[in-house]
């Protein structure tokens, strides 16, 4: 595999690993009180960053992958980014609650 795709798999490889160690299961951990507003920003915020940069790499990546993938990649990358942009929209709305 070619070094620059084995770095970016690795990189996502380990968003997801850190995801699944660390966040998950503080996020189930049912004992917990419920999250206060002006920290649902941070999180929407934080979520947003993570769809946002998926969706980069899977875009800067597209012209790259051959033709009968390449569509896959560029529909992700749309897809990603409209619910990045839901996220930040959210953020927003959060942020005015909150303030």
């Amino acid at each position: 595999m070619d070094s620059g795709i084995r770095a970016m798999v690795d990189a996502v490889g380990e968003a997801r690993r850190q995801l699944r160690e660390n966040a998950l299961p503080k996020a189930r951990d049912t004992g917990r009180e419920k999250v206060p507003e002006a920290e649902e920003v941070a999180l929407l915020g934080a979520l947003a960053a993570l769809v946002e940069s998926a969706g980069d790499l899977a875009y800067a990546v597209a012209d790259r992958i051959s033709p009968d993938n390449s569509e896959a990649y560029v529909q992700a990358s749309r897809r990603l980014g409209r619910e990045a942009r839901n996220l930040r929209d959210e953020e927003r709305k959060a942020n005015r609650r909150a303030n």
